[in-house]
């Protein structure tokens, strides 16, 4: 390239500003080679380094939260990058402004939430989890940011995350995880996910014991009330063909009719029990109320040869309800004679245990096997089915007890071996806790 079309390559202003720059030093400016380069390399500092100090502003706007007003040099082609920049900028500074306030917001409404909520980011990160999830999933309470699946530890949630963010419409699933029942809903929260988590095992239990009590109380209620229309239709004939025979079919009859009653009174005790339907409480003497049972319940230990035995100091006062503590002490005596052997015995002892009443019952009966110790206190369980619908059990009574112990802030214990008899401890502290 000759000197005279470089010269014209290079920008008028730069050789303008470079001769201004020089003339009055009496420099002399040939146009040759190295009067181009010099104009080049003026002009390419010119250009560049305004160019750096942009980057370098911008750099900043991506390291820090404020907006900071770039100035470039005067020129037209200069103002309108200056003014695109710095629009630019406080556009930015504007959104982060608002970002910064309503993560804060989703953050804090995360952590007032009762159930387990999880707050993840568009990229599927953990952001925050209250307290609820971090037990429910252990997640630890480290800085760490794990994926959907890492956090909870399920890719089906994984995947109802990442369809939520794609539709933009909240997926609800359903998802079993170490024998829990969880129910997931995921919503899209501006650009984040938030997943709210119910742990229904518990209600599934509950629906599940609903339905076997629906079971179980049609069951035993229809036992009594077949007996009874049977034995209704046997009066009917025997009445007209045999006169005679009617005082056992009327003693049959009326113990169904006491059967029928018992299960019905067992029912609404355990509806009352089980709700929690406040009582009046006040102080009860034990020891006399284990007398008054006990001597209820004289007749039929006669009819079964079993002996009962009272072993309690005059008087022991608790605090409770004393028709609650009935079924304490009655339900425990009557097992005791219903399973115990002809020539047995059942012993009731009341004590004062320092910071306890505690109330024994023990029967010299068939016992129950360890295995079952853990469920005898279920409805409708019983050990020997054939022999408790013998006797006229309405497999209620455990249950009854433990629930009305546990009201008065008791524990129950059982001791017992098959063929070794049976022993049931009931502890009642001094202070009872406010019941309802």
């Amino acid at each position: 390239m000759n000197s005279r079309l470089a010269v014209l390559l290079v920008p008028t202003g730069f050789v303008a500003v470079l001769a201004g720059a020089l003339l009055p030093w009496g420099v002399a400016i040939p146009v040759t080679g190295v009067t181009v380069a010099l104009a080049l390399a003026v002009g390419h500092r010119l250009v560049t380094h305004p160019l750096r100090r942009a980057a370098a502003e911008v750099d900043v706007w991506l390291r820090q939260e404020h907006h900071r007003a770039l100035r470039l040099p005067a020129g037209t082609g200069w103002r309108q990058l200056e003014v695109s920049l710095n629009a630019l900028g406080a556009a930015y500074h504007r959104r982060g402004i608002k970002l910064r306030r309503e993560r804060p917001w989703r953050r804090e409404l995360v952590d007032s939430l009762v159930s387990a909520a999880l707050l993840f980011s568009a990229e599927d990160r953990l952001l925050a989890a209250n307290d609820a999830a971090r037990a429910l999933f252990a997640i630890p309470n480290d800085p760490a940011r794990p994926a959907v699946a890492e956090a909870t530890g399920s890719t089906a949630l994984a995947g109802a995350v990442h369809e939520a963010r794609d539709t933009g419409l909240p997926v609800t699933l359903d998802v079993e995880q170490a024998d829990r029942e969880l129910r997931c809903v995921v919503s899209l929260v501006g650009d984040e996910l938030l997943v709210i988590v119910t742990d229904r095992t518990a209600e599934r239990r509950v629906e599940e014991l609903r339905r076997n009590f629906v079971v179980n109380a049609s069951h035993e209620l229809k036992t009594p009330v077949t007996s009874i229309r049977t034995l209704a239709e046997a009066l009917e004939i025997t009445a007209r063909d045999d006169p005679s025979q009617l005082g056992p079919l009327i003693t049959r009859l009326g113990g169904e009719a006491e059967r029928l009653a018992r299960l019905v009174y067992d029912l609404l005790d355990l509806r009352r029990l089980e709700e929690r339907e406040p009582t009046e409480s006040g102080p009860v003497d034990l020891a006399e109320l284990v007398r008054d049972v006990v001597a209820d319940l004289v007749e039929r230990a006669e009819r079964r040869d079993v002996e009962l035995v009272v072993e309690a100091p005059d008087e022991v006062i608790v605090t409770g309800a004393a028709g609650e503590l009935r079924i304490v002490v009655k339900n425990l005596v009557a097992n005791g004679i219903q399973y115990n052997r002809p020539g047995g015995t059942v012993e009731v002892g009341v004590q004062d245990d320092g910071g306890a009443t505690v109330l024994t019952v023990r029967d010299t009966g068939i016992g129950i096997p360890p295995a079952e110790h853990g469920r005898i206190f279920e409805r409708f369980y019983r050990v020997d089915a054939a022999r408790s619908r013998e006797t006229g059990g309405t497999g209620l009574g455990l249950s009854l007890v433990r629930h009305a112990v546990e009201r008065h802030g008791g524990t129950i214990r059982v001791d017992s071996r098959p063929d070794e008899g049976t022993v049931f401890t009931v502890t009642f502290p001094h202070e009872t806790p406010s019941r309802g």
